[in-house]
């Protein structure tokens, strides 16, 4: 009989052989369960290389990807010529499919058609989101929601189309009178017999038809015929009708063409990430003005890395969406494959496309916009559900831990360093159920040298606990330590030098997600879905985050301090001043002397200009 671990080698078996048959070209790869059914779909550059990490080195170690590699049972793979064929392929891979493990849109909201309904004999114009057309009715579109609505109402205003939906045979009333429509020069009255002709309303519709489809000028000239004769008539009243129709062609073609020369077309990004929910806002600029706006979210995303998650958006949303405008506007850089999504972009729009985080002007109070409706969109959306969530996983947490009473506050450590350089300790506080980041501290690792995390960890919490001390403060409902029974180890000696005991405290190690506690041998292993190991995910991912922040501005700090600091006059402020403008140290030593004296004034930008000319 096969135990569960012979099983799993022989997985792993087969997964390193289907490797050995995966090609050096870009394509994209799908990966499937043991059901057969696809749970992941991937481009790669390198289809060999990629799909190789799965399973040994870096690719494995974030919660998301050793959980997928667990349930990995298959991998096929389809090579393309190059990696713009494989964005485009995955992406209709991924619609297709609907992996799970993929980012994918779930947004309900479809952009509306106008309907003409030449399968009636009285067509009508409508608004819908629904195109089916079997029944030879004429579609246009997609507009957005206000378009489409403005553009009905003057259909209704000139055209007089019927916008009910009664079942009316020609030569037959379906109603004794019109309705009010007819009296306020909406609607022809089909409805009645004597009111219009079927051929005078099928004109009309014919109109309403080279007026949505754009053909303005045989629409005009259709229209001035039908004023010259009414007038020779001496119908002058049609006359005037006609007159006016022909004018308000005219007046919304213009409309048009000034606002496609003048008016701005954007899309502005705004997104919003807290407790691993997520809230994206959308606003859909055109001509200058805000036509749509679009809100979107998800829920516990695992492993969430920014600029992954936006290229997955952007991806998902643009890939049917025919409203790609010029320029698209987002919170942060997209540092990975940032050249093939632009290129990507500018294929589907069929005209260059510019990708770019906004740094000053119009564009900034946009983005601030959007990111702000967007913590508002997650506010609204998350709170109450979140405050309910933690609530419970508090309990179970201190269920699991021992722990006497509510766990309201914790306190959460990680030491962050490259190769032992900068090293810092990142605090953050979790409080009934919120971050408070005006409690976060970061704490320069003095007394350590080289990468010795126990040491770091053990200085960063006798400096806090040993300060609450000395101002009597309030010590945490419970302490958590990324790492495992060593980091652990560490904290409690500092808390036993300071006398500090009984308070609950705990170690999360990342590769197992197990929970190490004093007082017992072996860890806590809790179900993936077990709320107290989701509580404490969310806390750890969040101070690592932030101790990774932490540690890269000291270390750029510190390397900017070796370039700059060290010439005369160049403090703080015109340090930032001068890479605003130059973006780079490099920049700084290329520009001219001219260049740095419109930044920093005559007498400071031409010394600095000597002292790096020297």
């Amino acid at each position: 009989m096969l135990t569960p671990m012979t099983t799993e080698q022989d997985r792993f078996a087969r997964l390193k052989e289907r490797l050995k048959e995966l090609p050096d070209r870009p394509g994209v790869y799908l990966h499937k369960n043991r059901e057969g059914e696809v749970i992941y779909v991937g481009k790669a550059r390198n289809l060999k290389n990629r799909v190789n990490s799965y399973l040994v080195g870096r690719g494995a170690r974030d919660t998301k990807t050793m959980t997928l590699v667990n349930e990995i049972d298959a991998i096929d793979f389809v090579t393309t010529n190059n990696e713009l064929e494989a964005i485009l392929l995955e992406n209709n891979l991924i619609k297709t499919h609907q992996p799970r493990y993929n980012i994918l849109l779930r947004d309900d909201k479809t952009y509306p058609y106008i309907k003409v309904t030449l399968s009636e004999d009285y067509p009508r114009a409508v608004f819908t989101r629904r195109v089916d057309r079997k029944r030879g009715d004429i579609y246009y579109g997609p507009f957005f929601a206000g378009t489409a609505r403005r553009l009905l109402k003057l259909v209704a205003d000139q055209f007089q189309l019927r916008s009910c939906d009664l079942e009316i045979v020609s030569g037959r009333s379906a109603l004794p009178r019109p309705c009010l429509y007819y009296d306020m020069h909406q609607c022809l009255g089909p409805c009645v017999v004597g009111l219009t002709t079927l051929e005078a309303y099928r004109d009309m519709v014919d109109d309403v038809v080279l007026f949505l489809g754009g053909k303005r000028k045989e629409l005009q000239d259709r229209l001035s015929e039908r004023m010259h004769k009414a007038a020779a008539s001496e119908s002058f009243e049609i006359a005037r009708y006609y007159r006016d129709l022909i004018r308000t062609v005219e007046r919304v073609q213009a409309e048009q063409q000034v606002a496609s020369a003048e008016g701005e077309d954007a899309d502005v990004w705004g997104l919003w990430e807290e407790g691993s929910d997520i809230a994206v806002q959308l606003f859909v600029i055109r001509d200058g003005n805000v036509v749509d706006r679009r809100e979107l979210f998800w829920e516990k995303v695992q492993d969430y890395q920014p600029g992954y998650f936006l290229s997955e958006v952007l991806q998902r949303y643009y890939q049917d969406n025919l409203f790609i405008p010029s320029e698209i506007l987002i919170p942060f850089p997209i540092e990975e494959e940032v050249e093939l999504l632009v290129e990507w972009l500018s294929s589907q729009r069929a005209r260059k496309v510019s990708l770019r985080v906004p740094q000053r002007g119009k564009g900034v109070d946009r983005m601030e916009l959007a990111t702000r409706n967007a913590r508002l969109s997650h506010e609204s959306r998350f709170r109450k559900a979140q405050q309910d969530r933690l609530q419970i996983a508090g309990a179970r947490l201190g269920q699991v831990l021992n722990h006497e009473g509510e766990i309201q506050r914790i306190e959460s450590f990680d030491i962050s360093n490259i190769q032992g350089s900068d090293s810092v300790a990142g605090m953050v506080v979790l409080d009934r159920g919120k971050f408070d980041k005006n409690q976060y501290r970061v704490f320069n690792i003095k007394t350590v040298v080289g990468a010795d995390d126990f040491r770091s960890m053990a200085e960063a919490v006798d400096r806090r606990y040993r300060r609450l001390l000395e101002e009597e403060k309030p010590l945490p409902d419970m302490i958590l330590i990324d790492g495992g029974r060593g980091q652990l180890n560490a904290a409690l000696t500092a808390l036993n030098r300071l006398g500090i005991e009984g308070i609950t405290i705990a170690g999360l190690a990342k590769r197992e997600e197990e929970l190490y506690v004093p007082d017992r041998e072996d860890p806590i292993r809790l179900e993936r879905r077990d709320p107290a190991l989701q509580l404490v995910q969310m806390v750890r991912d969040e101070t690592h985050r932030f101790a990774v922040s932490s540690h890269r501005r000291r270390r750029s700090k510190r390397v900017l301090h070796s370039e700059l600091d060290d010439l005369p006059g160049i403090g703080d402020k015109r340090r930032r001043l001068l890479f605003e403008r130059f973006g780079t140290v490099s920049g700084v030593k290329q520009a001219s002397a001219q260049d740095l004296i419109s930044v920093l004034g005559r007498k400071v930008g031409q010394s600095l200009y000597d002292e790096l000319h020297a």
